[in-house]
């Protein structure tokens, strides 16, 4: 929080050409031209000289850590989602964010996505993350990974026709 106070106070010192807040001698112009040379040198390291390979989510990606993965480090390969490349942050549909001291590692992001046709329900759309299964030895445990990964949506129907027709599998609870 600290440092969109300190990004808005600079900004409008710049705007007003106050200095006051810069070491002695330097102007915000100068300043800024050494920000984006020393920014340009960075990413050449980090992504090579090629500009048009520097995308976000080519250095941004998420780290989903299962909840039992810490207490059960052996099976953190089967609990834990693998990595996807992601764009985005706060303010995008990936509603991801990072920590400043690691800003290529998704830290949190949007548990699910919706949108809802209360005109057509069967067009509805939805996507979440980890899959549709919580069980980490289902194929849908994180099977929508790569779509929510790419912002897009996987159908949501409520029709129970078209349900039972496109249905992959079923399951009957029945009492005792």
């Amino acid at each position: 929080m600290h440092a969109i106070h300190l990004k808005a106070l600079f900004e409008t010192m710049a705007k007003n050409g106050d200095t006051s807040a810069l070491p002695p001698g330097a102007d915000w112009e100068s300043l800024g031209a050494q920000a984006l040379a020393e920014g340009v040198a960075f990413l050449k390291e980090l992504a090579g000289d090629d500009m048009d390979g520097w995308t976000w989510g080519r250095v941004h990606s998420t780290r989903h850590r299962h909840y039992l993965s810490q207490s059960f480090p052996d099976l953190g390969e089967l609990l834990d989602p693998p990595s996807v490349p992601m764009g985005g942050d706060g303010d995008t549909p990936h509603a991801a964010s990072y920590a400043s001291t690691d800003p290529f590692t998704v830290t949190t992001s949007s548990s699910a996505r919706y949108v809802f046709d209360t005109v057509d329900w069967d067009n509805s759309r939805w996507v979440t993350p980890l899959g549709a299964s919580g069980h980490p030895g289902s194929p849908h445990y994180t099977d929508q990974m790569p779509v929510w990964a790419d912002t897009k949506l996987v159908p949501m129907l409520y029709a129970w026709d078209r349900i039972t027709a496109e249905a992959e599998s079923r399951q009957e609870l029945r009492k005792r």
